[in-house]
């Protein structure tokens, strides 16, 4: 019985050390402090304080409604006093820039499925797909199991003739481009 409840507690530790990385790779993503993502808005309101007791603030939330949104690429949370009384969320249907500035908070959301978005570096793998189908670069990197922690998709007529899958050993940051779809496998995002 104690050699079983070793080995438990053993495998759950090696998971736990295969999350943990992942978890991190997926944070850097996903916030970006002191960052400012200027212009590419489709919309933007105001976030209150969370109240006592509650889990996250404004950034978390500003980050979440983001995440919600198909449309939504990227994110800037402007802290209180900087915009008005409030913090306030810009919610963005590009990429825009990246530019150091202590007045924000910004972020990439990482999705399975980003249309029009490119996650250039970081490959291990690459090659011809037979069709010209985002969703068999998704699949060729779920096969991989633990190794594969983000995929690239490039359109026929953009890297040859063919549409070329690209598989990525960390998340690398992403971009708006009309060549491609990116994600990540599942098992990252939760």
């Amino acid at each position: 019985m104690l050699n079983r409840l070793f080995l438990v507690i053993v495998a759950v530790a090696s998971v736990a050390g295969l999350v943990a990385p992942m978890r991190a790779a997926l944070a850097e993503q996903a916030r970006e402090e002191n960052i400012d993502r200027p212009g590419s808005d489709i919309r933007n309101f105001d976030i209150g304080e969370s109240p006592p007791g509650s889990f996250g603030g404004p950034v978390d939330g500003c980050r979440e409604t983001c995440q919600r949104d198909a449309n939504c690429k990227a994110w800037t949370l402007v802290k209180a006093g900087v915009q008005g009384p409030h913090a306030k969320c810009w919610l963005k249907n590009a990429i825009p820039a990246a530019h150091p500035n202590n007045c924000c908070t910004s972020g990439v959301p990482v999705r399975s499925l980003e249309p029009d978005i490119d996650r250039p570096g970081n490959d291990y793998k690459n090659f011809d797909l037979t069709a010209a189908d985002a969703n068999l670069c998704k699949a060729a990197c779920d096969n991989e199991g633990s190794t594969c922690k983000a995929w690239t998709f490039v359109k026929p007529g953009v890297q040859g003739p063919s549409a070329r899958c690209w598989l990525k050993n960390t998340i690398p940051p992403a971009f708006t481009n009309t060549c491609c779809t990116s994600g990540a496998p599942e098992t990252i995002l939760h």
